[in-house]
Parts: C-alpha cells; sequence; structure tokens
C-alpha cells in the first residue's frame, strides 16, 4: 500500500487533492482525517527559572581557567 500526506482545507464534505496527486482520482482509498493544529501554539515553555544560592561561595579566577 502506498501512503501520501498532503494538507488540505476540507469544504462540503470534499477534501480536494493537490495537483501533483491528480492521477490518484478515481482510485480507491483509504481516508484519516486528522486535524491540522499549529504545534508551536500548544507548546508549554520547558524552562522554569532556577534559583542558586551563592551566600558564602568564593570565586577563584585562577582555578576556574585551570580547567
Amino acid at each position: 500500500m502506498q501512503a501520501i500526506e498532503f494538507v488540505s482545507k476540507a469544504h462540503d464534505g470534499v477534501v480536494d487533492l493537490p495537483s501533483e496527486y491528480q492521477g490518484w482520482n478515481g482510485k480507491n482509498v483509504r481516508v484519516i482525517l486528522q486535524e491540522a493544529v499549529n504545534e508551536a501554539a500548544n507548546r508549554k515553555a520547558q524552562f522554569k527559572a532556577a534559583t542558586i544560592f551563592t551566600r558564602g561561595y568564593r570565586f577563584n579566577r585562577d582555578a576556574a581557567n585551570e580547567r
């Protein structure tokens, strides 16, 4: 079985085939409809603020540059 995927707009119970798939006209096909949603709008922020306690921390520039 060959499968293709494309985005189209359903209207009046009809889904139009893009011009590059017009050879599929008249063939028996299996249709699965899935609503196209904007994935960027559905993403939630993954990063949460981090709190770092630095009281009493002494930075040693020479030790850091040795690494």
